[in-house]
């Protein structure tokens, strides 16, 4: 036993060893690079144009390689900008306060959009209307193959919306987990189960803002030229709702069930908030009126947000309504809210300030320089840059991603069509979604492969499929936009 301790003292101490070796290695190789191709060369650039250079370089070596955690890059990437653009050489005493503005995406009404999505998570997931919500959809749609299949997508694509696809794969298993000891003569259909969560928290994200934070960092882009939340919506759900339809098709075909019915019984087992009444329930008791509460600011904050041109209230006032009303009325507790995703918020604010000094510096003005648009449309650049994104959030996250390319997109788009320019935008934050061919690729793949039923080569083919239809449907379903308004 001794022996067996010791050695697997040695086992963690050598991983953690070179845990630390890899980091180390990552951000020196990263800082070298960056520095390297920031002030060796000689740029048609102003001062800081080429420091904007090198604080990009360095923070998507880091992103890519991710030696420190994202939202650590997105931190470091606004203290650079203070200290190496906001006092020009290290002057702390008489420069400007040019350093403050690096900090405004801080207070950027977007923020409080994305924190109003990620509150209304978090109370939907306490009072378990999520999985009241599914539970009610399956034994709606009933227990053949093909309605599960599509009801799952649904319910997902749906919740994923307004939840974040992390938070909705981890319930929609809550769910899966009993339904599944019930596929006993059909693996295959196992699988078509579990990628069906896949399709739908990865693709149900595209068609808001909060839905997924490329959405977000794409609207802090554009600004004033953003869309507004119904707005967003209009452009995102046709080509998301086609290649949902698609991948079911896809799915049921390579994936068949032998069996004819499911039984759904052992839903009743999973527990939802519902069942708070019940004397010996597992959930812990929460007033009914809490819930109704809960259920009324669901309703009133969706509501207002889908219908803005009528009332013109602007989408950041009705995303109060959900940060007061579900924290004024004890819905969520200070417990609740130390496990909002906070690290997701600080990403997309340091992706907004990259995205600032980009601009403010003139580095992407010379980056559009660098392309030769004189022979290229903005439909070729959008698809060009739309699997650019989905190639690269393959590997790394899709949010770090759009961080570093859109400043670069909307630079380029510009020089070709300053109005069309916020379509490129918009296709290739959308295209970041369709990022699903590894099992890390997103949480909800990585959510899905844990439970040891899916294999690599599924997320592989359901990946290729989508990467390759995905920017088609996007770039073609924005262009006919762009004719017919």
């Amino acid at each position: 036993m001794l022996d067996t301790r010791r050695h697997l003292r040695q086992f963690f101490n050598s991983a953690y060893t070179l845990s630390q070796q890899f980091v180390f290695i990552a951000f020196s190789l990263s800082l070298l690079v960056a520095l390297l191709i920031a002030f060796i060369p000689t740029y048609n650039l102003s001062n800081d144009g080429v420091i904007t250079l090198f604080i990009l370089l360095f923070a998507a070596g880091l992103w890519i390689t991710e030696a420190i955690p994202a939202f650590a890059v997105s931190l470091l990437v606004i203290a650079l900008e203070i200290v190496l653009l906001g006092f020009h050489d290290f002057n702390f005493q008489d420069s400007p306060k040019d350093w403050k503005v690096y900090l405004e995406p801080w207070s950027s009404p977007l923020i409080f959009l994305f924190l109003a999505g990620f509150i209304m998570s978090a109370a939907a997931s306490k009072i378990k209307l999520d999985i009241w919500m599914a539970k009610k959809v399956l034994f709606y749609v009933g227990g053949r193959p093909h309605n599960i299949v599509s009801g799952l997508i649904g319910i997902t694509f749906v919740l994923s919306m307004f939840v974040s696809n992390t938070a909705t794969s981890a319930m929609m298993m809550t769910i899966l987990i009993p339904m599944l000891a019930h596929i006993k003569n059909s693996n295959k259909f196992q699988k078509a189960v579990l990628l069906s969560v896949v399709i739908g928290a990865n693709l149900g994200g595209m068609v808001t803002i909060i839905g997924t934070p490329p959405n977000a960092i794409a609207v802090g882009i554009l600004g004033e030229n953003a869309p507004s939340f119904i707005e967003w919506m209009l452009l995102a759900s046709v080509p998301a709702i086609i290649t949902v339809v698609i991948l079911r098709y896809v799915i049921l075909k390579l994936y068949p069930s032998s069996e004819p019915f499911i039984d759904l019984k052992s839903l009743k087992e999973v527990d939802h908030f519902d069942d708070s009444t019940k004397k010996f329930s597992k959930v812990p008791t929460i007033p009914s009126w809490k819930k109704n509460v809960t259920i009324a600011i669901f309703f009133i904050t969706v509501i207002m947000w889908l219908t803005g041109p009528l009332h013109n209230i602007p989408t950041t006032v009705v995303s109060f309504i959900p940060i007061i009303g579900l924290t004024f009325f004890g819905v969520l507790d200070a417990d609740d809210m130390c496990k909002i995703r906070w690290d997701v918020i600080i990403l997309i604010i340091g992706g907004l300030s990259l995205g600032f000094a980009v601009s403010k510096s003139g580095l992407d003005i010379w980056f559009a320089t660098l392309f030769s648009t004189d022979h290229l449309s903005m439909l070729w650049l959008m698809f060009i840059f739309s699997y650019v994104v989905v190639v690269i959030s393959n590997f790394m996250s899709n949010t770090a991603a759009t961080n570093i390319m859109l400043p670069i997109v909307i630079a380029i788009a510009t020089t070709i069509s300053a109005e069309s320019s916020h379509l490129a935008v918009i296709a290739v934050a959308l295209s970041a979604s369709f990022a699903m061919t590894l099992p890390v690729s997103t949480p909800p793949n990585a959510i899905i492969y844990s439970t040891k039923k899916v294999e690599s080569k599924d997320f592989l083919i359901l990946g290729i499929i989508t990467a390759i239809i995905g920017p088609i449907i996007v770039v073609g379903w924005l262009s006919l936009v762009e004719i017919l308004f």
